[in-house]
């Protein structure tokens, strides 16, 4: 049966079909801006404008967000926009907001210990251990790496860290330190 239809015809039906498509389109969706465009007024006069409208393309309400609009034509006020209708947020249980330096990350030391003279002594002495390791050091190789670090921290010998400092070297050494050996390591 296709075959019957020449290609002239089905240019011409396919064009004939689409000028009713777009004219449909154009009435439907584009109304007032034809009123507008073929009228040359508001759209009001049109009989294009007002087709399936009724009276509402001439009288709107005012929008809040148009300049100069404080009330409604019936003169009642329009009431002021706040936020906090049903009062303010209320914090979950168990929060509270704070500053950004009032809190920390380690356990229940204070700030002095995460950040300051004891946290770089050890970072210090885990440099020292690595070096031990690598090269499989002896005491007198951990008695003479240690001697930069008491130099780099001199008051580290009267901190009131210093035996936690001393349980960590002690824990972490590869060979026995006495306690003599320990204090006498920052002195």
């Amino acid at each position: 049966m296709l075959q019957q239809f020449s290609w002239l015809q089905f240019w011409i039906a396919a064009g004939m079909l689409s000028l009713c498509w777009w004219a449909a389109v154009l009435l439907l969706f584009f109304r007032r801006e034809l009123g507008v465009w073929f009228g040359g007024g508001s759209g009001t006069g049109s009989p294009l404008a007002g087709a399936g409208s009724g009276d509402l393309g001439s009288s709107r309400l005012p929008h809040r967000w148009e300049n100069g609009v404080e009330s409604f034509d019936g003169g009642e006020l329009l009431a002021p926009v706040t936020d906090d209708l049903m009062g303010k947020a209320k914090m979950p249980e168990g929060m509270s907001m704070v500053a950004s330096g009032d809190f920390g990350f380690v356990g229940d030391g204070s700030r002095e210990e995460q950040v300051g003279l004891v946290p770089d002594v050890l970072e210090e002495l885990k440099t020292v251990f690595q070096l031990l390791a690598a090269q499989d050091g002896t005491k007198t190789d951990f008695l003479l790496l240690m001697k930069p670090v008491r130099e780099q921290f001199p008051g580290i010998g009267s901190s009131p860290a210093l035996l936690r400092i001393n349980a960590f070297i002690r824990d972490h050494a590869p060979f026995h330190l006495s306690v003599q050996e320990l204090e006498d390591l920052w002195d």
